[in-house]
């Protein structure tokens, strides 16, 4: 990735959503961006589709495999998602 493109897939990383259905609290973009090791939540096009046009900014950057992999990724509980998350700051401390 040049640095043109990685500006451009950074353009929208400090839009905040109001409210994270997994968090519960506003988050920006750029979180949900690279929740699933880089790649974004499953979730991406239901919370953000009123921001901006989602689906051509993840068309755009991520290739079609890639995506097909996080919306075909089962669902985990809140518990495990939230463990998960608490184990990969701790990882990043």
């Amino acid at each position: 990735m040049n640095e043109q493109d990685e500006s451009a897939i950074e353009q929208h990383d400090h839009e905040l959503h109001w409210r994270c259905p997994q968090l519960g609290g506003e988050v920006p973009f750029r979180y949900c961006r690279k929740l699933n090791e880089g790649l974004p939540c499953a979730r991406v096009l239901s919370c953000w589709h009123t921001v901006f046009n989602v689906e051509v900014f993840l068309k755009r950057h991520y290739d079609p495999e890639r995506l097909a992999a996080v919306w075909s990724r089962p669902q985990s509980s809140k518990l495990v998602q939230l463990a998960d998350l608490v184990s990969q700051a701790a990882k990043r401390t």
